[in-house]
């Protein structure tokens, strides 16, 4: 609904004024024959009004036209008529005097407002009035039928006007498709009177002579050949009376000053060009190209599988070269494997010295690492959360956000909206009929939202709403406190879109059409929505001054995707929409009220609807604020669930840290609870030591971060945790080897592959900080630092602690219970854990058999093709009833919306200040009224609404242009001074005055010699342009008065030296329905496109300001422009993400192969994750692109362990490389991040929010799923396969080594033999 629809107050009907027309001119076959049947004005209709004045009857010659005014204003507005009935001599006799014109011309006033733009409409509609009033010899075609007599005078009361068709028909075609941009609507519906959209050329002339503006009643008798013997109303003689035809000018006319633009004449509008098919890929039969590709690379590779596997099979037992089995461990070692060898040597030895001289002093290290993290962590105090959603969504420099700023900083920001949509229950459908004319009848089949006794209900409803008082600081607030009220100060009402206010929102005026029987108030319906502005004979204007747009009040009459046409069947209405509009501040300090009465509102509304006090209605309800409520609400719902999820997670941490021991008495000390709280802890810790630097320095967090980075660093650092342990637990304790020289060892063993996760996986998050997606980048940064802290803790806290844990372990103390102290082992035995155990004697040695690998491989492979065929074909979007919960009013609304919405949100197309609007050439490069440019931007606009399904425009642009030159010119040198749009009192000064007439009127603020072609002088441009901006309809009269409607949309500004000049402004269309993420997409993309284009045709053509620009806004266009480049957003951030890992991989390893393997995986990973969101109903969005992020991130640590233990492995062959990897390093994975997310996840599946089951329980556990299932599966095959070759510097350490050992060995007991000898 536009807030211009305000500025069609009463007025709007005034056209009817023009009722008592009657002829047109031009090739006239009018017989020489004939005189006048009246002249003059006499007495007061006394069936009418007081200014309405009956003609003089006169039944004689016509008389000579002497007064100048008369004459000069009929040449303005009679020129064919006039070339007609000059005389040779330069006189001119009429059948009219002055005051007859006086009052035709002030009439045409009126008659301007509405279809000046097509100028040839309003020749041949002033034809028709010009020949009816003036002709010489209108006794040919006018007949009067009844006179009206007093003591002094005889006037007519009324007459035939025989016309013929032909006329009719073609003044009608030439102006049906004229539009009216101060009421935003079709100028025909408002002259037609209450047929409005059922106009036809029939109604709309006899709405001309008979209505409630209509001096005396005309009654149009249409004829094709001359009338014989026609009765005469003095009774003198019998007439013959000739039809009336004149020519008339076509729309499509190629004469410049007649012809009317396409927004206003079909006839004129260029070829549409043909909608583009959406061929998308190409297709081989009924598989697209990409897929029937992959299918044949796919069979391919089975087939190349098949036959390598053969090949192996048979030179395995030879031991050939390139087989898995063949050793690889002869020959020199090259340069990278120096390299790589120098590299793990050099970190290990690093942090075993390290985590020596930690261990002994563990609680030295613990009190100084977590000093300065809880010094960190008060900067929660500061953080600052994001829960804007513009904020959170839209980057401050993107296009969007820039538009939104530009436009609340000039204009006045959207206004807040309240709706209420009620569904009607228990009523049938009824049948109307009504006689339209005498004896042709129509029957209507009226939809149950229209029964009476349901408009009865409802309006009591809406009543109550009005009456609803908040409270803000202890004082009331009422709706008439906040609501809009367009035509302020003059109407003092809210504007609410409501059918009720058909009846002005009073109960009474409804009772009274019902008591009147015979379906009255349906009938008084039907005239309404036909014609929403009429005031007579029904008034319709709602109780605000402003009409009534029946599509923003009605719903159901559309059938499945169709759109608003030309005669929708509003009677066919299911639902009803009730909508308050309330006033909006950029300044969120003064919506308080707003927000006071929007909470009350909010309670009603629920205390109706849960109360079950509508039995007859369904309703579905929402107010600005409801979204944001309901997202907390939603938020705090589940937390439970979430701290729950967390908890299982801690409790399986918790049990599963510690080893099971053979024997069970020492159950209790093998226990690791206090060690895994330690770590748990330490992982909390870090995400507020994050939470609170970010806080500090200014960053804001978001809902993400809250909720995700939890989840991230918990996996990341459990995984870590479990290595760790899980290494100290199977490395057994060397003779004479202390606690802190043990822990020292098993630190350096396993501190390389933790390095190499923690530096890929902050790598990748920190440059995922470059996003400009507020929602990426705030979760990329705060996740980045939360891991680094976190292993730099786990190096010092965490592993003081397992030194602790290991002295209580050796003093057999009880786990918590210190205290107590257990029983002694029978044995010293490092025992294994059972998931390692299962590992090595059971998975790996089945995994890595010949068939099962390449069942593996072939299974991976197909799935991987699959998912890449299937990622294209992943919507792009977020459906907004997926951010509410399940049990949200708000739910119930979209739904409503999107059944009964007939109409879409306004799109404002944005003009940058400066442009020199003074300039003729300048307007016409904008405007599209007679005499602009074809291609004027308006046009463009315009012309891209006829092709809705692809442009998503459903009107054209309304223009505050063409309305000014209209609200200037209006009754100028007309003599009707005091009921002029714009006039002056005696100082000069405008009277801002909505009085219907002013006596304080002197004159126009314009005169005659003041405009050029029905435009001012540049140099008079800006006179008045604020005055029409602040200016309010004047009653009945001026409705193109510029304050209800563009009060906003036009910024005046002054140069220093006192000069004005327009600044920004705006031209609102309306877009087509959206119900869709991707038609919300496709309707903001084409009209980014349509300003492109309209900005480089303004700068191309514009004399003076080659700089201007003109931009789309529509409030949802912070929302989803980030789905215009979803698709290079994703493929950024997930490219810039692996490639990171893959270059740590690199920089830390110099390994290439094992670099190689890990990019390949975690590729495989993501796009299989791609294709599980196809098959499980998850689009792409912010949400899920941090999802994809955060599975890289997730996907090192199901890769780079396995992977790094497999490359540091000296086992001779792959195969044993792979088996030693898998049992070692997958046994902690599996046991760590793997079941440790799995128990946390399930429990999320259960969340009431929908946004949480979708992208975070489906998408969290396909990650733990598909990553586990590629790191413990798929990556030791293909490491088996082709994995890095064996380390030949580390293999002959190790030999080095052995041999060393052995030989100290011999040595010693060499000594003993000879020792013996001796004794």
């Amino acid at each position: 609904m536009n807030m211009a629809s305000a500025r069609i107050s009463k007025a709007t009907l005034l056209v009817a004024a023009l009722l008592f027309a009657l002829l047109i001119t031009a090739k006239a076959e009018i017989p020489e024959e004939g005189h006048c049947v009246w002249y003059g004005m006499c007495d007061r209709n006394p069936q009418k009004n007081a200014t309405m004045y009956l003609n003089c009857a006169y039944n004689g010659p016509a008389k000579l036209l002497e007064d100048q005014i008369a004459l000069d204003g009929l040449k303005t507005h009679c020129p064919d008529l006039v070339k007609e009935i000059t005389a040779e001599d330069g006189t001119i006799s009429t059948c009219c005097g002055a005051d007859n014109i006086l009052d035709m011309t002030t009439n045409f006033g009126q008659l301007d407002t509405f279809v000046s733009r097509c100028p040839a409409c309003m020749d041949n509609i002033k034809k028709n009035f010009c020949y009816f009033t003036c002709h010489p010899r209108h006794s040919n075609f006018l007949r009067p039928t009844e006179l009206y007599e007093t003591e002094n005078s005889t006037s007519v009361f009324s007459t035939d006007f025989v016309i013929h068709p032909k006329y009719t028909n073609d003044t009608f075609d030439s102006c049906k498709n004229v539009y009216s941009p101060e009421l935003n609507m079709p100028a025909l519906e408002i002259l037609c009177g209450s047929a409005g959209r059922d106009c036809t050329p029939e109604k709309l002339f006899s709405y001309f002579g008979n209505n409630e503006f209509a001096p005396f009643n005309i009654t149009y008798v249409w004829a094709s050949e001359d009338l014989e013997g026609v009765d005469n109303v003095w009774g003198n003689a019998t007439l013959t009376l000739h039809p009336f035809d004149v020519s008339t000018t076509p729309c499509n006319t190629s004469d410049p000053s007649m012809h009317c633009l396409c927004s206003d004449c079909r006839s004129s509008c260029p070829p549409l060009p043909e909608t583009p098919e959406d061929k998308g890929l190409a297709m081989v039969g009924s598989i697209d190209a990409l897929t029937f590709s992959l299918i044949l690379i796919y069979c391919a590779a089975v087939v190349g599988i098949i036959v390598a596997s053969c090949f192996w099979r048979r030179v395995s037992p030879r031991r050939g070269e390139g087989s898995p089995l063949t050793p690889d461990n002869v020959g020199d070692p090259g340069c990278f494997e120096k390299l790589s060898a120098k590299m793990e040597k050099s970190i290990k030895r690093t942090f075993s010295v390290f985590a020596r001289f930690v261990a002994k002093h563990p609680f030295f290290f613990i009190f100084v690492s977590l000093i300065p993290v809880i010094l960190l962590s008060v900067g929660i105090m500061y953080l600052q959360l994001t829960t804007d959603p513009v904020e959170l969504w839209a980057s401050p420099t993107s296009r969007s956000r820039k538009d939104k700023d530009y436009f609340d900083s000039h204009f006045a920001p959207f206004f807040r909206t309240t709706q209420i949509i009620i569904r009607a229950k228990n009523y049938d459908w009824f049948n109307v009929t009504t006689e339209p004319s005498p004896g042709a009848f129509k029957t209507y089949n009226f939809g149950p939202a229209l029964n009476e006794t349901f408009l009865q209900e409802v309006m009591t409803l809406q009543n109550e709403i009005e009456n609803l008082v908040g409270k803000l600081d202890g004082e009331n607030v009422t709706l008439r406190d906040v609501c809009m009220k367009p035509l302020a100060p003059q109407e003092d009402d809210c504007l609410i879109q409501s059918v009720v206010n058909y009846w002005q929102n009073d109960p009474e005026k409804l009772q009274a059409d019902i008591d009147k029987g015979d379906f009255a108030y349906a009938k008084h319906f039907i005239s309404c929505v036909s014609n929403p502005v009429q005031l007579s004979p029904d008034l319709c204007l709602g109780s605000y001054g402003g009409p009534i747009f029946p599509y923003t009040a009605l719903g159901g009459f559309l059938k499945e995707d169709d759109l608003i046409s030309d005669s929708p069947s509003y009677w066919e209405s299911t639902a009803l929409v009730i909508t308050i509009l309330l006033a909006n501040h950029n300044d969120k300090s003064l919506l308080g009220p707003a927000l006071a009465w929007e909470e009350r509102f909010l309670e009603y509304m629920k205390e109706i609807v849960n109360g079950n006090l509508t039995l007859n209605m369904d309703i579905a309800y929402n107010a600005e604020r409801g979204i944001e409520d309901e997202l907390k609400r939603e938020s705090m719902n589940d937390v439970l669930t979430i701290l729950i999820s967390y908890l299982i997670m801690f409790a399986y941490v918790a049990i599963a840290l510690g080893n099971v021991p053979s024997e069970c008495r020492r159950l209790f000390v093998e226990s690791k609870i206090l060690l895994a709280l330690g770590g748990v802890t330490i992982v909390m810790l870090s995400v507020f030591a994050s939470l609170g630097f970010y806080g500090l320095v200014g960053v804001p967090a978001t809902l993400f971060v809250m909720e995700v980075i939890p989840f991230l660093v918990l996996a990341v650092g459990v995984d870590n945790i479990f290595i760790l342990v899980q290494t100290w637990q199977r490395e057994p304790r060397q003779e004479g080897e202390s606690i802190e020289d043990h822990v020292g060892r098993v630190v350096g063993k396993v501190a390389p592959s933790m390095l190499l996760s923690t530096c890929a996986e902050a790598l990748c998050f920190f440059l995922g900080g470059l996003s400009d997606m507020p929602a990426v980048y705030a979760f990329a940064l705060y996740a980045a630092l939360a891991l680094v802290i976190d292993f730099l803790l786990q190096m010092t806290c965490f592993v003081a602690l397992l030194a602790l844990d290991a002295r209580r372990v050796e003093s057999n103390r009880w786990d918590i219970c210190c205290c107590v102290e257990g029983e002694k082992p029978a044995s010293t035995t490092q025992e294994k854990t059972v998931c390692f155990k299962i590992f090595q004697h059971v998975y790996a040695p089945f995994l890595l058999k010949d068939i099962v690998r390449m069942i593996v491989c072939i299974v991976f492979l197909g799935a991987f093709l699959a998912s890449l065929a299937l990622a294209p074909k992943i919507e792009v979007g977020l459906e907004q009833d997926l951010s509410m919960p399940e049990d949200s009013f708000v739910l119930k609304y979209f739904q409503y919306l999107n059944r009964y919405l007939s109409v879409g949100p306004p799109v404002y197309f944005v003009m940058t200040e400066g442009y020199n609007f003074t300039d003729f050439d300048e307007q016409n490069l904008v405007c599209q009224v007679s005499g602009c440019n074809d291609d004027s931007i308006l046009q463009q606009i315009f012309i891209s609404s006829l092709k809705p399904e692809t442009s998503y425009l459903a009107s054209g642009a309304s223009s505050w242009l063409s309305p000014y030159f209209t609200w200037l010119k209006d009754y100028v040198d007309s003599g009707f001074d005091i009921g002029a749009c714009c006039r002056l009192d005696s100082d000069g000064n405008f009277i801002n005055s909505s009085a219907l007439v002013d006596m304080n009127t002197v004159t126009t603020c314009m005169q005659p010699e003041d405009f050029e072609d029905g435009r001012p002088h540049p140099f008079l441009f800006m006179k008045h342009l604020e005055d029409y901006l602040n200016d309010n309809p004047h009653e009945t009269l001026c409705a193109s008065a510029g304050h209800p409607a563009y009060g906003d949309a036009v910024k005046v500004l002054q140069e220093p030296s006192g000069e004005k000049y327009v600044g920004a402004n705006y031209f609102m269309a309306y877009h087509s329905i959206l119900k869709t993420s991707e038609d919300f997409t496709n309707a903001m993309d084409f009209a980014y496109q349509l300003s492109a284009s309209i900005t480089s045709y303004l700068q191309k053509n514009s004399k003076f300001t080659p700089d201007v620009e003109v931009f789309p806004y529509s409030i949802f266009y912070v929302y989803y422009e980030q789905y215009l480049t979803m698709w290079t957003d994703t493929g950024v951030s997930l490219g810039v993400s692996v490639a990171s890992v893959f270059g740590v991989m690199l920089l830390l390893t110099f390994d290439l192969t094992s670099s190689a393997v890990v990019l390949l995986t975690i590729a495989m990973i993501v796009v299989d994750m791609m294709g599980m969101m196809f098959w499980w109903g998850i689009s792409l969005n912010a949400v899920s692109l941090v999802n994809l992020v955060m599975a890289v991130g997730i996907s090192v640590e199901f890769c780079s362990h396995v992977t790094h233990a497999f490359a540091t492995s000296v086992q001779p062959t792959r195969l044993l490389r792979a088996q030693e990897a898998l049992s070692t390093m997958g046994s902690s994975v599996l046991s760590g991040i793997t079941l440790t997310k799995f128990g946390g996840i399930i429990v999320l599946g259960f969340a009431q929010s929908q946004i949480f089951r979708v992208f975070y329980f489906r998408m969290y556990l396909g990650m733990v799923v598909v990553g586990a299932a590629h790191g413990l599966v798929f990556l030791p095959v293909i490491l088996s396969l082709c994995g890095p070759r064996l380390n030949r510097v580390l293999a002959n350490e190790k030999k080095e080594r052995e041999n060393k050992a052995a030989e100290e060995k011999h040595g010693e007991a060499n000594i003993g033999f000879q020792s013996d000898l001796h004794l």
